[in-house]
């Protein structure tokens, strides 16, 4: 594998900022989290993201093949 394909493959899809994740909650909740519970909501992003990317690669790649 060249240099160009390895940074091809590196390329990132998606990603969550922790800017992303204060903004949302300041929507939600009126306030930016603290340290502790942004902490608490990165691990529920992660894992919810983890949870469901089987799913996902499942649908996108059937649906690009279509």
């Amino acid at each position: 594998m060249n240099m160009k394909e390895n940074k091809k493959d590196e390329k990132i899809i998606f990603s969550v900022t922790v800017g992303e994740l204060q903004q949302e909650a300041v929507r939600r909740i009126g306030r930016n989290l603290t340290e502790e519970e942004l902490y608490k909501a990165s691990k529920g992003v992660e894992s919810g993201l983890s949870f469901g990317i089987e799913t996902v690669f499942k649908t996108v790649i059937e649906e690009s093949i279509k």
